[in-house]
């Protein structure tokens, strides 16, 4: 019976680890495609600016959109594995996935291109996701910690956790205080950690998905 119900977790949970994989993988894809057509300094320049390029128009909103939609299929995959998905959970992947797509449709606003009304929906739609992503690695932290089968996964998903608020905090000191550290470096360095805790999170559903569950002892 313990098999069979690991078979069905496992079937149920594969067509959206290939969905989500396919999607945050063609959105790194596109990302990265902009950057080397593009001519923008990606050491000096934030990746709002690459909306507004010479070459390489529409793949930043196509890229964001497409890491929107793979982090919703990211959550359709842990509740098909069974990973216990609070509401507070559920509501903070709507938040990141929100704000990605709010970002992608309402771009920054710059002296060359200005548009104030899209600037302001752009930078609080992007400050709401990118604090609601870390928040998603602690909320199911929290989980794990009541489900005794899948507690062996809590540390790579802590560090992963750490990284992305880490480096977010990182990114917001460089974009508030002109310092040392150039403000595109700093934000990759967040994207990175970003990507690889939704990663985590992937990894996370393929193994829970195999885990035999037993009931959390009192």
């Amino acid at each position: 019976m313990r098999d069979s119900t690991q078979e069905v977790a496992a079937a149920r949970t594969r067509p959206w680890l290939i969905a989500s994989g396919a999607a945050l993988g063609w959105g790194l894809l596109t990302i990265a495609v902009l950057h080397i057509v593009s001519s923008r300094n990606p050491a000096l320049d934030t990746l709002s600016s690459y909306a507004f390029t010479d070459r390489g128009t529409g793949l930043l909103a196509a890229s964001i959109l497409a890491l929107a939609v793979g982090s919703l299929f990211v959550l359709a995959a842990l509740r098909a594995a069974g990973v216990p998905i609070t509401r507070t959970t559920g509501i903070l992947f709507g938040t990141w996935s929100g704000g990605l797509t709010l970002a992608a449709v309402f771009p920054a606003s710059y002296a060359e291109f200005p548009d104030p009304v899209s600037g302001e929906i752009h930078q609080y739609a992007c400050l709401v996701a990118f604090l609601s992503l870390p928040a998603i690695g602690f909320a199911l932290l929290d989980s794990l910690r009541e489900t005794p089968a899948l507690a062996h996964l809590r540390r790579t998903l802590t560090g992963w956790t750490l990284l992305s608020a880490g480096t977010l905090a990182l990114f917001g000191v460089s974009y508030l205080l002109a310092g040392p550290l150039p403000v595109g470096v700093t934000q990759r360095l967040a994207l990175l950690a970003d990507l690889a805790l939704l990663h985590s999170l992937l990894v996370l559903a393929g193994r829970a998905a195999t885990v035999a569950r037993e009931p959390a002892t009192p």
